[in-house]
């Protein structure tokens, strides 16, 4: 499984301003604008709970500038998957403390444990390559990034 096979291109957002600087408050913002571009709007809160639950057991800013924010739900069928950059720097409270502009949020089908780890294995592959964090964040368009990343 490839990082840009469960990307979408209209699900690579840009923030020059952060709306919030508290890491919930965001989190819950990425959550609505990931879903909108689904079928699974109406199941907002059964999924933020999931997500919110997961993210208070432990963090998952793992370091480097890049978080991974994820959960299982029966309400998923597919992979979603949503990549922010931000201008900012966002405290995510990741491990290494070290504040975070890359975020990709995964949402994944609570009966298939298989692609939950394909799908987090596929994220860090992408992103552990440094050159490839910098062009990210300087890009300027999701299809520049979208470019980016299918060439990875």
């Amino acid at each position: 499984m490839k990082f840009y096979e469960i990307v979408k291109e209209n699900n690579i957002f840009f923030y020059e301003k952060l709306p919030t600087k508290e890491k919930y408050e965001f989190l819950k913002i990425l959550l609505e604008k990931t879903l909108s571009n689904s079928n699974l709007l109406d199941k907002f809160e059964a999924i933020w709970q999931s997500l919110l639950e997961r993210e208070q057991a432990m963090s998952t800013g793992i370091g480097g500038g890049l978080a991974i924010p994820h959960c299982t739900s029966e309400h998923v069928k597919e992979i979603i998957c949503s990549l922010t950059v931000l201008k900012e720097d966002l405290d995510f409270h990741s491990l290494d403390t070290t504040p975070v502009r890359i975020i990709v949020l995964l949402l994944i089908s609570r009966n298939n444990f298989d692609a939950h780890i394909k799908a987090l294995a596929s994220v860090a592959k992408t992103f552990q390559k440094q050159d490839i964090k910098k062009q990210i964040l300087s890009s300027s368009s999701p299809s520049e990034i979208y470019q980016i990343i299918r060439n990875t």
